[in-house]
């Protein structure tokens, strides 16, 4: 028995820090999804929901909306690093749309629209959804997505990917330049190569423009735009259904692609511990999380907790960012309301992302499906923080108010907490 006990640490503590997702009890590739895709499939093929094709976009803007995704989410990538790398380039951008739970990408000329929905047990699901307006609509599970969305950049489970790159005239990535996987705390003058960005920007970052050599380094000459009637000798802007690639978009894009990656991995992760825990315990007779598991939760709880409170954040005092104020409005209502008035997600833009300094992904799905005893800990990181002097590491501290009425909101709105 002592062999078996020792077997099992040994294969736990062995897999830490590769994948996670195909282990017991995930088993991703072998386990049915359940989600907002799914539930909209047995609604196609009961007819009780259809999807309309309009134009150039086909079925983009019906599966927005079915997603609940708002279509002002849009920003713009010209870059090749995608699964139609092929048609993308600086005179076809690929537009990006995100919602709490929800991701689609449209080229022009694609045959299919790319999703990815996030799922209770399997953390985030990739789709396929065809543009011919005569086959039915469907969701179609499409795991190759994994060769680039469950690597390392991702935490090596099933994630989301967002690259700055430096760009060739085409939208090839220039290797030897290198490049950025961005996240909450990336400084933005290292973001958006190969991409479009609109709105004012009082600085400079890779996007809008083709890389050149400069000494031992790479520069993206400035260009700002207003918006994308700026790109008009590249490419026709009507055929898109914002006329902006939303710089405001962009930044509130990257803090909840790096929650939503953490809160996968985290969820992930803690639920393989448990299980070993669970044969451990079984052989000896004896309940809860081992010693160590709980040392790993706790570790992934602080993780969470820090990134929430958005460590790392850029002052963007110097930045003087304009950005859509649709796409604000839009963004905050996804959120809850406190008794105050408050919601996470309001955006502030002079000095930090949002009004209140907090990610508003602990009211995602992703958060809630959380195992309960990462899910506790981290409130439990959170009340400490916010209602002491517990601060996490890396997190710029905010004054006495600041933190009052955080916490008043999420006794309001996060159950448990």
């Amino acid at each position: 028995m002592k062999l078996l006990i020792f077997a099992l640490l040994i294969t736990a503590a062995s897999g830490w820090g590769q994948g996670f997702y195909e282990r017991a009890p995930n088993n991703y590739s072998g386990s049915t999804e359940e989600n907002a895709a799914t539930d909209l499939n047995r609604r196609f093929e009961s007819g009780e929901a259809k999807l309309e094709s309009q134009g150039e976009s086909g079925r983009l803007a019906a599966v927005l909306a079915a997603l609940k995704v708002p279509a002002s989410s849009q920003t713009l990538v010209v870059s090749k690093t995608s699964f139609h790398r092929d048609l993308i380039s600086p005179q076809n951008p690929r537009a990006v749309y995100f919602g709490p739970d929800a991701y689609v990408g449209w080229v022009r000329g694609a045959a299919v629209l790319e999703v990815a929905v996030g799922d209770p047990k399997l953390g985030l699901v990739f789709y396929t959804l065809s543009q011919d307006p005569k086959t039915p609509p469907r969701f179609r599970r499409d795991d190759s997505c994994l060769s680039c969305h469950g690597t390392s950049r991702t935490g090596n489970e099933p994630g989301l990917v967002l690259r700055s790159i430096f760009q060739d005239e085409k939208g090839r990535p220039i290797s030897s330049a290198g490049e950025v996987d961005v996240e909450t705390s990336t400084p933005l003058e290292q973001r958006w190569g190969g991409w479009l960005v609109t709105g004012k920007f009082a600085g400079r970052h890779r996007g809008n423009g083709v890389a050149t050599k400069v000494g031992e380094g790479w520069e993206v000459p400035a260009f700002p735009a207003a918006d994308l009637k700026a790109f008009s000798k590249d490419f026709d802007a009507s055929v898109y259904l914002r006329p902006s690639s939303d710089i405001g978009a962009f930044l509130l894009f990257e803090q909840q692609t790096t929650l939503h990656n953490l809160l996968i991995r985290a969820a992930l992760q803690t639920r393989c511990l448990l299980e070993s825990d669970r044969e451990i315990n079984e052989l000896l007779g004896q309940t809860g999380p081992r010693e160590q598991s709980s040392r790993i939760i706790e570790h992934l709880a602080a993780e969470i907790c820090a990134a929430l409170l958005l460590k790392g954040e850029p002052d963007l005092a110097r930045a003087k960012i304009t950005a859509e104020p649709a796409f604000a409005a839009e963004f905050a209502a996804q959120w809850p309301v406190g008794t105050s008035g408050h919601r996470l997600g309001t955006t502030e833009m002079k000095t930090r992302l949002f009004e209140l300094p907090m990610s508003p992904m602990i009211h995602a799905p992703a958060f809630a499906v959380l195992p309960d005893a990462l899910k506790q800990s981290v409130l439990k990181h959170l009340r400490a923080a916010l209602s002491g002097s517990d601060w996490p590491e890396g997190v710029t501290p905010f004054s006495a108010k600041t933190k009052a009425k955080l916490h008043q909101h999420l006794q309001e709105t996060v159950k448990g907490y």
